[in-house]
């Protein structure tokens, strides 16, 4: 089978009499069959997302920044941070290694995320 998965996002913005309005999908062709789809409490300290034993190498992680007050980022690499989620806030990527890292601001957040594998 092919195109398994299907992302969207949608832009718009208006300001000062300046409009943008853009919409993007694509279709992924996804040779792995396991996700994960989760809540996790994220403290100060970096820990890596859980991530399921059937859960190979991530492909596409979305991620959900839970918290009213506190930014989350979100890293690759122990201690290097390229996503910073404020409250409120998501990002949807195609993630580029095994972990994913991620560490609160000032106090603990909880992080929604789905990971899925290709």
């Amino acid at each position: 089978m092919s195109n398994e998965l299907r992302i969207g996002i949608t832009l718009n913005f208006l300001k000062s009499g300046a409009t943008l309005n853009r919409t993007f999908t694509k279709e992924i062709t996804v040779t792995g069959d396991a996700f994960e789809h989760a809540v996790q409490s994220v403290g100060t300290t970096e820990e890596a997302l859980a991530q399921g034993a059937d859960l190979g190498t991530p492909g596409y992680a979305m991620i959900v920044n839970l918290d009213a007050t506190n930014y989350v980022e979100i890293g690759s690499t122990t201690g290097v941070y390229d996503i910073k989620l404020k409250a409120g806030e998501a990002a949807l990527y195609r993630h580029n290694s095994a972990t994913i890292y991620a560490k609160a601001n000032s106090s603990a957040c909880l992080v929604e995320y789905i990971i899925i594998e290709l």
